[in-house]
C-alpha cells in the first residue's frame, strides 16, 4: 500500500483503525485503547473502550495513559540534544559529568560510559524501585543512594542487560548539565518544541486530564478491574519512566520528530538528523543466542529491518512505539491492561505490512515434548536479583523447570496495584545449549531464558531473558 496519499486512502485508513481497534479491544477484555497514527503527512486517531471500569468515562484521543518505559526515549533524546550542543559526548565517562555517580564495583564505574547507558551495556542492577524523594531532588538521591549500592554484574559493556536504573543516571546527568530539574529540562526542550500538550509527571497532574487508569485480576481468572493506585512505582526515577502519562498523540509526536529527521510537526529543528541517525543505528544484538535477534539502538529496540520500537509496562499498562523512518510512519498504542499487550502487536502487524511492507515477527516455536537438555547439572541452581528468585530444576524424567517468585519491590507493586503475586512455573526446552523456550502449561511459548558465564565446575553463573539474575551459592 505505501505511503498514504489519497483522500480515499486517508478516508479508508481511519475506518480500518477505527474498526481494527473497536473489534481488538472488544476481543482481547482491555476497557481501553488509544492510537495515534501518522502516515507522511496524514494522521489517524482512534479510541475505544473505558479509562476506567469503574466510572465507565470513555477513552478519546486526548486521554492520558502512562506510557511506563517509553520514557526512555524521550530521555534518551535529550541525551543527544546535549550531544548536538556540545555539552558531552557519547563516550565520556559517566563520572566526567556525575562525579558522585558510582555502582557497587568503584573501578567498573570508572569505566561506564554515556553509551554504555543509552545501551542497557552499563553492567549493573538496573530494577531499583525503593522511594527516595518526590521533589526536585529525587534523581539525585536516586544515584546516590539507590545506583551507589547496585550490584555490577558483568563489565562495562559486554552484554545487552535492560537498565532502568542507567535511565535514571542519564535523567539526572541531564539534569545537571542543564541546570534545571528532569520535569523542567522535558517540558522546555521537548514538550514544548514538539507541541505536547497532554503531559502529565504525577497522579496530580493527570487529575488536569481525562486519565486512563490501569487494571488487573485479583486472580488469573478474576476480572479485570482498577489498580489500588494509579501510580504503582514511586516518583524517585521520572526518566526511565515511573509515572510518565500522556495521550497517544502526545506520544505520537515523537515518532514524527524520528521520521521526519528531527523536526517537529510545526518544523522545528528538535534534534539533529546526525544524532537521530545515530540513535537508530544498531549498536549491538540484545542477545546473540535468541530466537528472533532485537538490535539496540540508542535507546531504541531495532526489532526488524527499518523498525525501531520501544514499549512500556507495568501492572495493568501497555505502551509501544513504533516507527518506520523510511516510509514516515508512526504508531503509538496505549492501553489500560496486561492484555494490551497481544492488543498492540495483533493492531500494529498488520499495519506494518500493508502501509510500509514490513512482515510481522516470526512466531515463536515450541521444542518438541521429548525435547531434553543433554545434562541438566550445569543450569540447575537458584538465581535472583532484587525483584525476583528464580530457581531452576530438573524432575526425574530429564526435563527442566524454572519457577520464578517476585521479591522486595515486586511485592509492593504488586500491593499497590491490588492482586496476590502468585509464583510462575514453566517447562524449559532447549533450543541451544543455553538458550531455552519457556513452555506455559498449555503448551503455548511464553518467551525464552538464556544461560551465562559457567564456572570452573561448567555451572552457569548469570541467567536473563531481557535482565540478569545471578546464581547463589
Amino acid at each position: 500500500m505505501g505511503l498514504v496519499r489519497s483522500r480515499v486512502d486517508i478516508d479508508d485508513l481511519v475506518a480500518r483503525v477505527n474498526a481494527d481497534l473497536i473489534r481488538l479491544v472488544k476481543q482481547e477484555g482491555v476497557p481501553g485503547a488509544s492510537v495515534f497514527l501518522s502516515s507522511g503527512s496524514n494522521v489517524v486517531e482512534a479510541a475505544a473502550g473505558v479509562v476506567n471500569t469503574r466510572t465507565q468515562v470513555s477513552v478519546t484521543p486526548d486521554a492520558v495513559f502512562q506510557i511506563q518505559s517509553v520514557t526512555k526515549i524521550f530521555t534518551a533524546t535529550l541525551v543527544m540534544q546535549l550531544v548536538d550542543e556540545g555539552l558531552l559526548g557519547l563516550d565520556d565517562p559517566v563520572q566526567a559529568h556525575l562525579p558522585e555517580f558510582r555502582t557497587a564495583d568503584p573501578a567498573a564505574s570508572e569505566r561506564i560510559t554515556v553509551r554504555h547507558l543509552l545501551t542497557h551495556t552499563g553492567g549493573f542492577e538496573g530494577d531499583l524501585w525503593q522511594p527516595t524523594t518526590s521533589g526536585d531532588d529525587a534523581l539525585d538521591r536516586f544515584v546516590r543512594d539507590l545506583v551507589s549500592q547496585a550490584k555490577q554484574y558483568s563489565p562495562p559493556g559486554k552484554r545487552f542487560s535492560y537498565c532502568n536504573a542507567g535511565f535514571g543516571t542519564l535523567g539526572r546527568l541531564v539534569e545537571v548539565r542543564r541546570g534545571t530539574t528532569y520535569e523542567d529540562a522535558f517540558r522546555r526542550h521537548l514538550a514544548g518544541p514538539l507541541g505536547i500538550h497532554e503531559l502529565a509527571f504525577s497522579a496530580d497532574q493527570a487529575l488536569a486530564f481525562r486519565t486512563a487508569i490501569g487494571h488487573v485480576r485479583l486472580e488469573p481468572d478474576a476480572p479485570l478491574r482498577p489498580t489500588r493506585h494509579w501510580a504503582l512505582m514511586p516518583p524517585s526515577n521520572p526518566a526511565a519512566g515511573n509515572q510518565l502519562a500522556m495521550s497517544a498523540r502526545s506520544l505520537g509526536r515523537l515518532g514524527q520528530m524520528f521520521v521526519s529527521e528531527g523536526r517537529s510537526a510545526g518544523g522545528v529543528q528538535v534534534l539533529s538528523a546526525a544524532s537521530v541517525t545515530a540513535m537508530l543505528r544498531p549498536q549491538l544484538r540484545q542477545r546473540d543466542n535468541a530466537p528472533s535477534p532485537t538490535d539496540q539502538g540508542l535507546g531504541w529496540w531495532l526489532t526488524r529491518p527499518g523498525v525501531a520500537e520501544h514499549g512500556g509496562g507495568a501492572p495493568g499498562t501497555v505502551s509501544m512505539l513504533t516507527i518506520v523512518p523510511d516510509q514516515q510512519l508512526t504508531v503509538a498504542v496505549l492501553t489500560n491492561a496486561d492484555d494490551g499487550a497481544r492488543l498492540a502487536r495483533l493492531l500494529l502487524d498488520p499495519l506494518l505490512c500493508d502501509l510500509a511492507q514490513v512482515p510481522p515477527t516470526p512466531a515463536l516455536s515450541v521444542p518438541d515434548a521429548q525435547t531434553r537438555a543433554a545434562d541438566p547439572t550445569p543450569y540447575e541452581g537458584q538465581y535472583a536479583n532484587r525483584q525476583i528468585c528464580v530457581d531452576i530444576v530438573g524432575d526425574i524424567d530429564g526435563r527442566l523447570w524454572q519457577t520464578k517468585r517476585r521479591q522486595n519491590d515486586e511485592l509492593v507493586m504488586a500491593h499497590r496495584a491490588g492482586f496476590e503475586a502468585t509464583s510462575d512455573r514453566h517447562e524449559l526446552r532447549p533450543i541451544g545449549s543455553d538458550t531455552f523456550v519457556r513452555v506455559s502449561s498449555t503448551g503455548e511459548p511464553a518467551g525464552t531464558i538464556a544461560f551465562f558465564d559457567p564456572d570452573a565446575a561448567g555451572r552457569y553463573t548469570l541467567i536473563a531473558d531481557d535482565r540478569v539474575a545471578s546464581r547463589r551459592a
